[in-house]
């Protein structure tokens, strides 16, 4: 029996042979035909062009435990106030909802006072609670059809974070998501699920996590055993919306992460996505932006930093379908040891979206003789009246610049770290939120002192 094939029997041991059901029929219909896509797709092979350099031979090996079957007691022994690398508390004074293994903790979540009109609560609360405002949006903007892992996420989501922004409302502090994973016996596997759906002219900031506590350590193989987190965020901006997105995966070494992050934006919205990624053995993270409607902006940040045999796999699609929208890519990647990055990038620039303006650059270091990474930004242009660009570039550590800094006494390894800090420092600089910079500094800091073998 396969991956795929055991992934179907586990559907049916979950939903069809246990008899539960969450009491409404769209979002039984909702699985099951997100169960038939995954049936037709299957696991992606080396075949497929968007997966030839990203094997999944560390995803399909594991017989993985459902919550409930591996022993997990659900409660964490590590205090919030160790997981920040010098010990910093996570992000106090903020709305923060928390998850260990896929489940709710109200325990170690924080609430604060909300807007007036906005809902804020688990999505397994909302299915009961709000299922005429979840049912247009939930699984309509994550196309199952198309992201085998998207379709696998609904099969099996039975908890996550439903948001809805009314019409001019607007949040100064963040929502901050964390997801925690701890290491058991068996193999642990959870599927994440968060719906972001903003009305018009409305404003607020969103912060994702996702670690392993045995990812503090920040140590080699800390791992018992191969955790798999397939998390899908579904976002949906409304007319002059703005959202600030961000998230941070600090995985532990042992973990694979599938995360799908789809967007749609509707007129004059503004979407602004930071993504870093730090840890896993295993990572793919596949965006996918609609420019639906005149005058949207989208602006994707990222930095990927990797070392040891880390396998990174970003896949990046921005569609412009309407005329005068705007987007912005830039990616920046630090390989180290025998560590492979992959980024693909694609703008779709259609016929109707005449005056569209689109660039797309991804840079990458190299640090050591054994480390790889394929890029691929590419254009697919319809139109005849835009204005796109597209680039990349792979290299080493500048000679000079490390004679410059030698020269100055500056030690060798401190050096190196001083110009690799400066080279992913333009992608700090555009976290905006202040309490996001809090939490993405250090743990970037510790990467990347990790990676020069500095302390």
């Amino acid at each position: 029996m396969n991956a795929a094939e055991r992934f179907c029997k586990a559907y049916h041991q979950r939903w069809l042979a246990s008899g539960e059901t969450d009491g409404a029929h769209w979002m039984k219909q909702l699985r099951d035909d997100a169960f038939a896509s995954f049936t037709a797709q299957g696991l992606p092979g080396s075949r497929e062009e968007n997966w030839k350099y990203t094997r999944l031979n560390k995803i399909e090996k594991p017989e993985y435990g459902f919550w409930g079957q591996s022993g997990f007691s659900g409660q964490l022994t590590t205090p919030l106030s160790a997981i920040q690398p010098g010990g910093r508390t996570l992000l106090s004074g903020v709305n923060r909802l928390v998850f260990v293994n896929g489940k709710y903790q109200h325990a170690l979540s924080e609430w604060g006072p909300l807007p007036e009109g906005l809902i804020l609560c688990r999505l397994s609360e909302a299915m009961n609670t709000y299922p005429d405002v979840l049912r247009p949006h939930l699984g309509n903007i994550a196309d199952s059809s198309a992201h085998p892992f998207a379709a696998l996420n609904t099969m099996f989501m039975d908890d996550g974070i439903f948001l809805k922004v009314p019409q001019n409302s607007r949040m100064s502090a963040p929502i901050y998501c964390l997801f925690i994973t701890v290491g058991t016996e068996r193999p642990m596997i959870s599927f994440p699920r968060l719906l972001v759906v903003l009305e018009q002219q409305s404003e607020v900031s969103l912060i994702e996590h996702y670690l392993n506590v045995e990812s503090l350590a920040n140590t080699q193989n800390q791992n018992h055993s191969h955790d798999f987190i397939n998390a899908v965020t579904e976002i949906e901006l409304g007319p002059g919306s703005r959202l600030q997105h961000y998230t941070l995966q600090t995985a532990a070494t042992g973990e694979s992460h599938v995360h799908g992050l789809h967007v749609n934006q509707q007129r004059a919205s503004q979407f602004c996505s930071h993504h870093v990624t730090l840890g896993g053995a295993l990572t793919r993270n596949d965006i996918q932006i609609r420019l639906t409607d005149e005058q949207a902006e989208c602006c994707l940040n990222g930095a990927y930093c990797s070392d040891g045999v880390q396998h990174v796999d970003y896949h990046t699609r921005i569609d412009h379908l309407a005329p005068n929208c705007r987007s912005q890519e830039l990616y920046k990647g630090v390989v180290q040891g025998k560590s492979r990055a992959v980024f693909h990038g694609d703008i779709v620039v259609h016929r109707d979206a005449q005056q569209s303006d689109a660039q797309l650059v991804n840079k990458n270091l190299l640090l050591s003789q054994e480390a790889e990474v394929d890029t691929k930004p590419e254009l697919q242009i319809y139109a005849d009246d835009v204005k796109c660009s597209h680039g990349a570039a792979v290299g080493q550590l500048d000679p000079m610049a490390l004679f410059y800094l030698r020269s100055r006494g500056i030690p060798p390894e401190q050096a190196k770290t001083l110009l690799v800090t400066a080279f992913i420092d333009e992608i700090q600089q555009t976290i905006a939120t202040t309490a996001a910079q809090q939490l993405f500094r250090p743990w970037m800091q510790a990467k990347l002192n990790a990676l020069m073998g500095s302390s």
